[in-house]
């Protein structure tokens, strides 16, 4: 023969769903549909299940006669050599307990004589799929415009912070302190004059205008001289009104959100964790863990939070 029987089977699976060997058994093709592995990302193209059924044993004629037409012989001669591979196969598993036919499959033979069967992967018998393969693809994770929109919120607060002219304007107040605390101690109670009249200036108003301040010493007092671009403080009237500090709180950011509905989830799980939760309202619904009016005591528990949650945040509220 110019073709072993075997090869002649794999033709024949590719054109039927059931090819008999007689004297051996059957083998049947069922159609597989794609099959994707979300675990592996692995995507299997349609193929044809071939399955094995040693009571089809009856000869049909469909292979002998495929072999004689292919081989140009007779149906005889194409019947003796499929006699002869059946008889082969048979005693082969009966031995070695295991056959392998190529293109076909492993067969094994169990405690029980039971012929276990299991399909060669690397042929695809379905003519629909042909010259597809095996594909690898990484799952895509989605996000929402309403958690991109969130995001960004998120950062735009992170980066936010006090504007170059405020920061100069604390500066100016900053300086003259430092300038102070080298006044001698004979000095002490125009410095405390002084420390009184810096408490009651706000260096965050936009006042541009800032008169100097001109001390009278006594002459028995030595005279320190202080130039005047560094000291600049308004001279202001003894206040009739008590100071007010102003306290910040500081809250523990667990997450933002747009819908009240998700900003409730949020706050329900952060209770049942035994957290102070609350919602913080403005162009977003923040939903912090605690809230502190200490900054120190904020910071160490924002340190703990963010063992758990890196993305937690700390706001400040006046």
């Amino acid at each position: 023969m110019n073709n072993s029987v075997a090869h002649y089977i794999s033709e024949l699976l590719f054109l039927h769903d059931c090819v008999i060997v007689p004297e051996f058994g059957g083998f049947v093709g069922n159609r597989k549909s794609a099959q994707l592995n979300k675990t592996t990302g692995r995507l299997t193209p349609p193929s044809k299940q071939i399955l094995f059924n040693t009571s089809l044993k009856t000869n049909d004629g469909l292979l002998i006669t495929h072999i004689a037409n292919q081989e140009g012989t007779s149906q005889e001669m194409a019947k003796k050599n499929v006699s002869i591979f059946a008889n082969e196969s048979n005693s082969k598993l009966n031995t070695s307990k295991v056959l392998r036919i190529d293109k076909i499959g492993l067969f094994t033979l169990g405690k029980e004589e039971n012929i276990i069967y299991l399909q060669d992967s690397s042929t695809n018998y379905s003519l629909d799929t042909f010259g597809m393969t095996t594909t690898y693809q990484k799952p895509k994770e989605r996000i929402t415009e309403t958690e991109k929109q969130v995001d960004v919120t998120i950062k735009k607060i992170r980066n936010t912070g006090r504007e170059p002219k405020v920061l100069l304007r604390a500066a100016a107040v900053i300086i003259p302190l430092v300038a102070l605390s080298y006044l001698s101690i004979s000095q002490q109670q125009r410095i405390n004059n002084v420390y009184t009249q810096i408490a009651t200036l706000n260096p965050f108003k936009t006042t541009e205008v800032v008169p100097e301040i001109s001390a009278k010493i006594s002459a028995k007092e030595p005279v320190i001289n202080i130039a005047p671009e560094a000291i600049k403080i308004p001279i202001i009237e003894e206040a009739t009104t008590p100071i007010i500090i102003k306290t910040n709180t500081y809250y523990i950011i667990a997450g933002a959100f747009a819908k009240q509905k998700n900003a409730n989830k949020m706050l329900a799980k952060l209770n049942r964790w035994d957290y102070n939760a609350e919602i913080i309202e403005g162009r977003l619904l923040r939903v912090s863990y605690d809230s502190f009016k200490s900054r120190n005591e904020a910071i160490v528990a924002l340190k703990k939070i963010k063992q758990t949650n890196p993305d937690a945040w700390l706001l400040t509220k006046e």
